[in-house]
This record gives C-alpha cells, structure tokens and sequence, in this order.
C-alpha cells in the first residue's frame, strides 16, 4: 500500500457528517462513472437527497458500520478539509450469500484522493470493522465496466465469484459483477 503525502484519518461517520458524505458521494459518481453512465443522470444526482439517505444510515443499525476518511490538521494545496471518502458496510443483502458474509455495500473517494494510498486506507478499515464484528468473508458489486475500481479490489485480495445483476440508471442497463474475499482472521 502507498503511504498517503497528507496524513489521513479514519473514523465512524456521526449524524453531523451526513451531508458531507452526500456531497462526497455525488462528486464520486460524477468523477468515476464519467462515460460509464449517462451524463444528464449524473448531473442530477442530488446531494439534498443523498443527504437524507445517508442521515438515515449513520448510526441505524448496530450491524452496519459508515467510515470517513478526512485529512488530518489544517491543509492547503487544495486538499479538502472535510471527508474526502467513506465507506458502508454490513450484513450481506444477496438471498444466496451464505451465512457469515458481510457485504461492503460502497467505498468513495474524491478524485483527489485517488492514487495516494486514501482508499487502501479506507478499505483496510472497513475490513478491520467487519472482521471485529466476526464475519467470515465478505462481498461487493462493481460495475462491469469501471476498470479503475476492479484493478483496485484486485489489488486487495478481492475475486470475482458467482454472481451478476443488472441495474438501470438513467435509462442505461448495466452490469455489476460481484466479487469476494475472506476477512483477515477468518
């Protein structure tokens, strides 16, 4: 794993971080599924609705976990200095998941903190909550034609297993591929 230039900082979401990480997550989208999704739905993606999700989420359910990660002391050079990502993680939602499977459910990160070491950060941690929490292994699904995001859960132990969907988003089909790991000290 790269060591990250600024100091990073991983910690669970509180109610007060809802907005943050919708705005993070629809900057996400926008920045990663460019040319994998339809523009117009892109740029409608609505951070006041994301907000209310994600109000909803933090802190609901003692089996879910929200992680962010966010810049540690005060930055310049652009760097935000609130969550630059985050991550959801819980009980599997598949019907055919066996027992024991956790289910990372989305990890986002700003463009800027792309290809620095942010997001092995932030997925290590995510790992870490779910293996505290006794599961054996866990899954997630990637969208067919995001490259980027499959070469870093390739990277990360992760294997594509049995398993498809399709999803449409602003009148586009598409295909997500799901992947699995084991959880360290399973």
């Amino acid at each position: 794993m790269s060591v990250p230039a600024v100091p990073y900082r991983v910690r669970p979401a509180r109610p007060a971080d809802a907005r943050a990480i919708a705005a993070v997550h629809v900057a996400s989208w926008q920045q990663a599924f460019a040319g994998l999704l339809p523009d117009r739905f892109l740029a409608e993606l609505s951070v006041d609705e994301r907000a209310d999700h994600w109000a909803s989420w933090i802190g609901g359910l003692p089996t879910n976990h929200v992680l962010v990660v966010e810049p540690e002391g005060v930055l310049a050079g652009g760097v935000s200095d609130g969550p630059v990502g985050f991550a959801h993680a819980g009980p599997s939602r598949d019907d055919d998941a066996p027992p024991g499977t956790a289910e990372l459910y989305t990890i986002y990160l700003l463009a800027e903190a792309w290809g620095v070491g942010v997001g092995a950060l932030l997925h290590d941690a995510i790992l870490d909550r779910l293996s505290t929490d006794a599961w054996d292994a866990v899954t997630l699904w990637v969208l067919g034609t995001n490259a980027r995001a499959r070469r870093f859960y390739e990277r990360r132990g992760w294997r594509q297993v049995a398993g498809q969907r399709t999803q449409e988003f602003g009148g586009s089909v598409v295909t997500d591929y799901r992947y699995g790991r084991p959880l360290p000290g399973s």
